[in-house]
């Protein structure tokens, strides 16, 4: 039978649950009822609003969500910007074939001059914001903020450092480093108040475990793993170092259910309000 990209979720969770099933003589609760990991907002939530803007993440907090997760680059004059992708253009709604600057290679007057690709009830005024803006401007919510690989990574590094250290709310970021090496330098420059979130797969010259063992002797305060990688024995060793586990990007019904059911401690969402719902938050 062929699977098709439509089909492939429903069958996936369908064979997480009957495998987790087996596991729930365990001590951790087994039942999505019983466990109820934190929803995170994905970009701000990006089915539903424009992703990562700052209308997008306070939507996501008003909704009830538990922390919103987002990416930063550097502009060519070293300003922090909130921004997923290497090049500019897609949420900005531009055809393919005109993506082709660099975000390293552009002001950010120039990044901030267009607006938006409006996602939801977004009325198409939303521009690129800063770190600054999302510090400023989004409360009260876990703030999951990945350092993207760039031009000037360094540069990108101190100065999200030197901002984090001012932030009188430092305990509300969660802070994704590309690499181990990078991790263990933020640490030594931060100290252990800064909660550390790290991808176990990214060595790909390794194979996962040994980069997952690494990561976990490292003792970040999370980790995060797709959806199509997580597993029970995934989640016990983890918690085993007590290590929270986030599973991404998880925009099914039925694959929510099934990382609740796995343990996950929190789910990384493009609908929050969907998994919302089905947690009765």
């Amino acid at each position: 039978m062929k699977v098709t990209r439509r089909l492939y979720p429903h069958l996936l969770a369908i064979a997480i649950l009957f495998g987790a099933s087996a596991w729930s003589f365990k001590a951790r609760p087994a039942s999505a009822e019983g466990h109820k990991p934190l929803v995170i907002a994905h970009r701000g939530g990006a089915q539903e609003s424009t992703e990562n803007t700052i209308g997008a993440f306070q939507r996501a907090a008003r909704i009830g969500a538990d922390g919103i997760e987002t990416d930063v680059r550097l502009t060519r004059d070293g300003v922090v910007v909130v921004y997923h992708d290497e090049y500019f253009g897609r949420v900005e709604g531009l055809p393919e074939a005109q993506r082709t600057r660099l975000i390293s290679d552009m002001t950010y007057s120039e990044l901030k001059g267009q607006t938006l690709f409006p996602v939801g009830d977004d009325n198409g005024s939303q521009r690129v914001p800063t770190l600054d803006d999302l510090l400023a401007n989004v409360k009260g919510v876990l703030l999951n903020i990945e350092l993207k690989r760039c031009a000037r990574f360094d540069d990108l590094v101190s100065k999200t450092l030197a901002r984090l250290s001012s932030f009188s709310e430092l305990d509300r970021v969660v802070l994704e480093t590309p690499d181990l090496e990078t991790a263990k330098k933020i640490r030594a420059a931060m100290g252990p108040r800064l909660k550390l979130h790290l991808n176990p797969g990214y060595d790909e010259s390794v194979p996962y475990s040994a980069s997952f063992d690494k990561v976990l002797k490292f003792k970040p305060h999370s980790i995060s793993v797709s959806q199509k990688k997580l597993s029970r024995e995934i989640v016990e060793e983890a918690h085993k170092a007590d290590v929270e586990v986030w599973v991404w990007t998880v925009n099914s019904p039925e694959m929510a259910r099934a990382m609740a059911l796995l343990g996950a401690d929190a789910i990384k969402t493009d609908r929050p309000t969907m998994l919302l719902e089905l947690l009765k938050r």
